[in-house]
C-alpha cells in the first residue's frame, strides 16, 4: 500500500453545507484534528511492522534478531523513507529501512558482542 492511498483513506470530513442544530454540540477543530491523527496512528499501527513488533527489536544485539528486523522491513510500504530519513539524520545504529546502521554508518551485517575468533568456522574444516 502506498502512502498516498493510505492518506486518502482517512476520513478527513466533508465539504457540504453546515447546518448545525442550534442545541447540538458541534466539535471543535482540536478535537476533529485529534481524531483523525488517532485514526491515523491507528491504521499505521496495523501496516507499519515496527509499530507492530516490539521496538527492541531493530535495536537488537544478537543477529538472528537484526536480520529479522530487516526481513520485516521489507514486506514496510515506508522503507524508502524510512531509510532516506535515517541516512539524513545520521541515526547512530538500529535497523532502518531494511539496512543495517552502526556508528551512523549503513553496514551489510551488524558483528556480534565480544572479541571475533581468531579463526574463522570455515577456515577451521
Amino acid at each position: 500500500m502506498r502512502l498516498t492511498t493510505l492518506l486518502d483513506s482517512i476520513p478527513q470530513g466533508g465539504s457540504g453545507p453546515w447546518n448545525p442544530a442550534p442545541d447540538t454540540f458541534a466539535p471543535t477543530i482540536t478535537e476533529a484534528v485529534g481524531s483523525t491523527a488517532a485514526e491515523f496512528d491507528r491504521i499505521l499501527a496495523e501496516i507499519l511492522p515496527c509499530r507492530t513488533n516490539d521496538a527492541e527489536l531493530w535495536f537488537a544485539e544478537r543477529q538472528a534478531d537484526v536480520e529479522r528486523a530487516k526481513a520485516l522491513c521489507h514486506d514496510c510500504p515506508l522503507m524508502e523513507g524510512c531509510l532516506a530519513g535515517a541516512v539524513e539524520r545520521h541515526e547512530p545504529w538500529g535497523v532502518w529501512g531494511g539496512q543495517v546502521f552502526v556508528d551512523g554508518v549503513v553496514v551489510a551485517t551488524k558483528r556480534g558482542r565480544g572479541r571475533p575468533r581468531k579463526v574463522r568456522p570455515a577456515e577451521a574444516a
